[in-house]
């Protein structure tokens, strides 16, 4: 399973077929099988931070932050084989995610603005539109609707919070028709 350290693992996804995690750790890209052996292999292992490392809805592409040029930006690159890498963002880019036919990739700039671009997703090339903003982000994580439309976003809370707990709620959806 995953090594214990002093590092945060960042769970990034489930491979579209549920047979491996894919997370990051120590700004490294890894998968992890959920059967057999469950050994951690590296997946993407560079002398640069790599973070914020997401699936296409297909499984054939993954969009990921990477500091190679001297700031974040967001790269796409074939998956599982790593072949080829596009630049995604214009002038800078985190935590990125897809929309729900993989049509559009959205990321948060720098400016705190969150952007989006289409992507021509082909079967071995990409190529990304160009990038717009959509509007600004008050918080650093955010998820996208299958369709586009809404964004979920992790606000920052102005109380200290360190000791509060944290509620996971189950079955939500069950529970709307209540």
């Amino acid at each position: 399973m995953l090594q214990k350290n002093s590092f945060p693992v960042i769970l990034s996804g489930v491979f579209p077929d549920g047979r491996h995690l894919l997370y990051v750790m120590s700004g490294d890209t890894w998968k992890l099988p959920l059967t057999g052996e469950r050994k951690p292999e590296a997946y993407l292992q560079t002398t640069y931070r790599e973070q914020y490392a997401t699936l296409s809805p297909d499984g054939r592409w993954m969009a990921y932050a990477s500091d190679e040029s001297g700031r974040p930006e967001v790269y796409v690159q074939g998956f599982p084989e790593r072949r080829g890498k596009w630049l995604v963002s214009a002038d800078s880019g985190t935590q990125s995610a897809w929309r729900g036919d993989g049509k559009e990739l959205y990321w948060i700039s720098s400016n705190g603005m969150l952007m989006s671009a289409s992507m021509d997703l082909q079967t071995s090339a990409m190529r990304p539109g160009k990038p717009q903003a959509l509007f600004e982000i008050p918080g650093e994580y955010f998820d996208a609707a299958r369709d586009g439309q809404r964004f979920l976003v992790l606000e920052p809370d102005d109380k200290p919070s360190s000791n509060s707990p944290m509620v996971v709620v189950q079955n939500w959806v069950a529970r709307l028709g209540k």
